[in-house]
């Protein structure tokens, strides 16, 4: 939407996980507390956009600056995540059944709302782009705020509400995650960020189904990677899928026509 890259996505992936715990631990039911976890998190979107990048974009600053002003936000969350709920590692206490066996692949439950959510999201968000009248003013403004602007679209109103969704989706992502490693701390997020950009980056900066189809890819090579080497070194293929398209293709292997740089 806003074409440069945000280093705070892991910690707020972190930040809707805690707040979805927080919830749920209080006996909200576990799916209502995914939801009350992806609203705040929308909105520490929001907010992180009016305070820190709007003013930036405003004065038309080089993209550096506002990667730079995204690593700061990341380290504003995590420590701000650290002193709420300290740094000790919390667990989901949520039972959502037994493994299911399919052929030589098993399933746990977590794996199966994951791929459920992650479908039925990805399908809503399609819909939105292409569909609506929202979707379109999202996709005039990111190709071109100024005209945008001149053709009467709210383009200040379009980002926040895009930052909104972008949190609801990030927190969604962040329960997903916890659920596949049971284990939550400060540093969950910002520990898969680099595969989150070996995504974006294969699919091409500015692309949302370059992205989608990005991280599809960057998903099975690191999982498939694991049966070859030790699993504990297949984020190593996140690594290196981003080194060799810095090196042989920056744009991305499905940035628009006409775009090279």
């Amino acid at each position: 939407m806003t074409n440069f890259i945000n280093f705070a996505y892991g910690d707020f992936m972190t930040f809707g996980a805690y707040i979805a715990w927080t919830t749920a631990d209080r006996g909200v039911p576990f799916f209502v507390a995914v939801i009350i976890g992806g609203i705040a998190t929308g909105l520490l979107g929001v907010v992180a956009n009016i305070v820190i990048f709007r003013p930036f974009m405003r004065r038309g600053v080089r993209p550096v600056t506002l990667l730079i002003a995204g690593v700061g936000l990341s380290f504003i969350v995590q420590n701000g995540i650290t002193i709420i709920w300290g740094s000790e590692p919390v667990r989901f206490n949520v039972t959502l059944g037994n493994a299911i066996h399919l052929g030589p692949l098993v399933f746990t439950p977590g794996d199966l709302v994951t791929i459920g959510a992650a479908v039925v999201l990805l399908v809503l968000l399609h819909a939105m782009l292409t569909y609506t009248k929202f979707g379109k003013s999202l996709r005039a403004t990111s190709n071109n705020v100024d005209l945008a602007k001149a053709c009467g679209i709210d383009s200040d109103r379009v980002i926040s509400l895009t930052w909104f969704i972008a949190g609801i989706l990030t927190a969604v992502a962040g329960v997903g995650l916890v659920l596949q490693e049971s284990t939550l701390d400060p540093t969950t997020g910002f520990t898969e960020l680099f595969v989150i950009f070996g995504a974006v980056i294969l699919g091409g900066i500015g692309r949302p189904y370059g992205a989608m189809l990005g991280a599809l890819v960057v998903g099975i090579l690191t999982e498939v990677s694991g049966s070859y080497v030790d699993s504990a070194y297949k984020t190593s293929i996140a690594f290196g899928v981003v080194i060799v398209l810095l090196l042989f293709r920056p744009q991305g292997l499905f940035s628009a026509a006409g775009k090279t740089n």
